[in-house]
């Protein structure tokens, strides 16, 4: 590509994670990378950093951000003028040559509009959980890789090392995208704060006519949850799910918003109390009460797919995105509503 790979880090209370992140990198890519790393809070190491093997773009957040915010601060900052925009966890270690393989593979399928690697834990030895929940949804993975990862340094099994395994949603813990895709689909829509913005940035890009896919040439290893350090942060990482997971549900998973909410209220909703009390659930009582009162403030939003496509309008209108309209967007809403 003519213009060099930018490559979006966040960093948030990450002086463990950031320096081993930052020193792998250099090695994930033959090429000219932009590094927008992103100070949100808490991280004494980036001074110290040696950055020498990139362009950097050093922003600093003047409060806490969450995630989708985060991001989208580094992509109308720097990152729109590169060809194609890595999205990168701090908790990540690179693997020699896997964003290589990622563009490589953005270049030679003109329809692929998002690509992660093979993912796996922070010691090599299996697959990442949130990777291997998407990857499951390709049959022919599952048939070609099963349960059990190859192990660090192994070659891939299958005979598979040029496939491109297709699924709706990728995590966005190394997620590779093609600008001009995200210039059609937009950003990660802040309303998620942090977790499910991946997902739904998945399925916009998908909605305006672009593949998300698996390239299995790649490979790097993630911690996952670095930043749920204690009691207080797993709760408040619960709540945040409980709570975007029904945002999600209802953009592309209900038919018919207000019946799909009648029936989350009605059916769903008690059945994950009880759970909850019971201590059968993965949720805390308290994060799942807290959770359904902030689905309270965004109400409006969930049971109007037209209120929630002007929400969005007017927030690219804020930022100033390229593209203010963002037609694609609200077509696939109305379209997932209709199809289930």
């Amino acid at each position: 590509m003519s213009l060099p790979i930018g490559v979006v880090l966040v960093a948030y209370h990450g002086d463990r994670w950031v320096p081993s992140c930052v020193a792998s990198l250099r090695k994930s890519f033959s090429g000219s990378l932009a590094l927008i790393l992103v100070d949100n809070a808490g991280n004494s190491c980036i001074k110290t950093l040696d950055l020498t093997a990139f362009d950097v773009t050093l922003l600093r957040c003047e409060r806490p951000l969450g995630f989708a915010e985060a991001n989208n601060l580094a992509l109308t900052a720097a990152a729109l003028d590169c060809d194609a925009v890595c999205f990168l966890n701090q908790d990540t270690v690179s693997e020699p040559g896997w964003l290589d393989a990622c563009i490589d593979c953005l270049l030679r399928h003109p329809q692929l509009g998002v690509v992660t690697p093979l993912i796996m834990t922070y010691d090599g030895q299996e697959w990442d959980q949130a990777f291997l929940d998407c990857a499951r949804r390709s049959e022919e993975f599952r048939r070609e890789f099963g349960e059990w990862p190859p192990r660090s340094g192994e070659p891939l099994s299958g005979g598979c090392s040029e496939r491109i395994y297709d699924v709706p949603v990728v995590t966005g813990a190394a997620m590779v995208v093609k600008t001009e895709a995200l210039l059609k689909a937009g950003p990660f829509d802040p309303i998620y704060g942090s977790y499910y913005e991946d997902y739904d940035l998945c399925r916009r890009i998908a909605a305006v006519g672009y593949r998300v896919g698996i390239c299995t040439r790649g490979r790097i290893r993630h911690f996952g949850g670095s930043v749920t350090t204690d009691r207080q942060a797993h709760r408040r990482r619960a709540r945040w799910i409980a709570r975007n997971r029904v945002l999600y549900a209802a953009r592309w998973q209900w038919k018919n918003r207000l019946l799909g909410l009648a029936r989350y209220l009605f059916t769903q909703l008690p059945r994950n109390f009880a759970r909850a009390t019971l201590g059968r659930s993965q949720t805390p009582l308290r994060s799942m009460l807290l959770a359904q009162v902030d689905l309270m403030r965004i109400a409006p939003r969930l049971v109007s797919a037209a209120w929630d496509r002007r929400c969005w309008n007017k927030y690219l209108r804020s930022i100033r995105w390229p593209i203010a309209d963002s037609r694609g967007v609200g077509q696939s809403w109305q379209a997932a509503r209709e199809s289930g």
